[in-house]
């Protein structure tokens, strides 16, 4: 065999070998984000729980339903629930991106290690029996686009970090015991299609952030201790406002024209 020759077959043999690794590292199923796992197990572990059958899977939580097509919302028997992305890092890690937990009796606050699920998009914690007030680790929470927490007993300020989560679309804070006023900052949140903050407990709020918020279609600010006059927004801004509701405040003024103008208005 020629020299040639034996530098071809060697060629040959190393990219044949290289695309069995490529292959076989393809098919090496993606694995949750480690960090994300450790904070998992201190979220449940904080709440006595172990995770799910459904969606853990021989110890790896972004399995089963987790995964699929399953619808998991509103399934008791899948509470807690977790929907995950494996398509980071060519599709071998998988990040937590949805989270829901409503509907539970838990006590005591939100665990801080939820703010190191940093891939979250969605998370719902309704009526779920949490108090005191939001950790701080929330505000790592850039990704999150739906944010659903009323009915609980929350207390303190709505953080002003929430006006720094860019991608927030919906946010609803009714039913809480939340102290006002409610931050200025959330007039940075002009991807928001629907506000829902209700029973602010004490202090007043202008309703001036809400100028920015023209991708609003839900505005729901009840018994919010607004204290303001309805000429002090600029209402034809918010063009795609369906649904308006501000009662139970200390709003003055009549109501502009620009309100009465809202052509996809159906409800004030």
């Amino acid at each position: 065999m020629s020299c040639c020759s034996s530098v071809h077959g060697f060629a040959w043999l190393v990219l044949v070998h290289a695309c069995f690794f490529a292959a076989a590292q393809a098919q090496q199923a993606a694995r949750t984000d480690p960090t994300e796992v450790t904070a998992l197990n201190a979220i449940l572990g904080t709440w006595g729980l172990r995770a799910s059958p459904a969606w853990n899977i021989s110890g790896e939580p972004c399995s089963g339903v987790a995964v699929d097509e399953t619808d998991v919302d509103n399934n008791p028997n899948i509470n807690p629930a977790i929907k995950c992305d494996c398509s980071f890092n060519a599709s071998t890690v998988c990040h937590i991106t949805k989270l829901g937990i409503s509907s539970n009796n838990f006590t005591g606050e939100l665990p801080a290690e939820l703010g190191n699920l940093e891939k979250l998009e969605q998370m719902y914690i309704i009526s779920s029996g949490f108090s005191g007030p939001f950790p701080s680790t929330f505000s790592k929470l850039t990704n999150l686009r739906i944010l659903w927490a009323s009915d609980n007993e929350f207390t303190g300020k709505i953080p002003d970090y929430f006006g720094s989560l860019p991608n927030l679309q919906e946010l609803r804070f009714q039913g809480n015991s939340f102290q006002g006023p409610i931050p200025a900052s959330l007039s940075n949140l002009t991807r928001l299609t629907s506000l829902r903050i209700g029973d602010i407990l004490n202090g007043s709020s202008s309703l001036s952030f809400i100028s920015n918020l023209t991708s609003l279609t839900v505005l729901i600010l009840r018994n919010c201790k607004i204290s303001d006059n309805l000429g002090t927004v600029n209402f034809s801004k918010l063009a795609e406002l369906t649904l308006l509701d501000l009662s139970f405040n200390n709003i003055t003024g009549h109501v502009p024209q620009s309100i009465l103008n809202l052509n996809k208005l159906g409800f004030l």
